[in-house]
């Protein structure tokens, strides 16, 4: 009986407080970069994302938590294999398996429109977790879900990457990459 009235209770705080555990619906992330030879991109096939977030049917009020998972290997380049073995070589990708996203802060101001999201977030790639904040767009859909989407440049020596060469070292990558990104969540 003492348990049953612990689950009822804490389904009462979660209904109180409209937090709700939301988890991927669907995505997109490309990353975009230089050489001195020509622009390029690689896209993510696969991305994993969970969080608690408080929202109604038009606003989302609060993040309280948000993670996101890229597989390092999962990320592909319209060059081919060549390059996509670069990429993971550069990502240190098999002693460091994913790049994780952890929110530690959002401050969110809604709008018509959606809402306008400055996230404060930890970011880990190749074993190097920095600090960052993204101007996130944030949108109550009418199905229930949340769409998230943004840009962020970062710089690859930040996390201890060396741009990767090619060619015997003739093609050199910019250190400035850009990760565009859009992300659904659902209930």
């Amino acid at each position: 009986m003492r348990y049953l009235i612990i689950i009822f209770l804490s389904g009462l705080c979660t209904i109180a407080t409209g937090q709700t555990a939301y988890r991927l619906a669907s995505f997109s992330l490309v990353i975009k970069g230089t050489s001195n030879l020509h622009p390029w991109e690689s896209k993510s096939t696969d991305v994993r994302a969970n969080g608690t977030i408080t929202a109604d049917a038009a606003n989302i009020s609060a993040i309280q938590s948000l993670t996101v998972e890229v597989p390092a290997k999962s990320i592909k380049s319209t060059h081919g294999s060549i390059m996509d073995n670069k990429t993971y070589d550069a990502l240190k990708a098999d002693a460091h398996a994913n790049i994780v996203l952890k929110l530690v802060s959002a401050k969110i101001e809604n709008k018509p429109d959606g809402a306008s999201i400055t996230a404060t977030c930890n970011l880990t790639i190749a074993g190097v977790t920095n600090k960052v904040d993204i101007s996130v767009k944030g949108k109550v859909n009418a199905d229930g879900t949340i769409k998230f989407s943004g840009a962020k440049k970062i710089k690859m020596t930040n996390f201890g990457i060396k741009p990767p060469t090619a060619l015997l070292g003739t093609m050199t990558v910019g250190d400035e990459v850009e990760i565009v990104f859009s992300v659904t969540l659902k209930k």
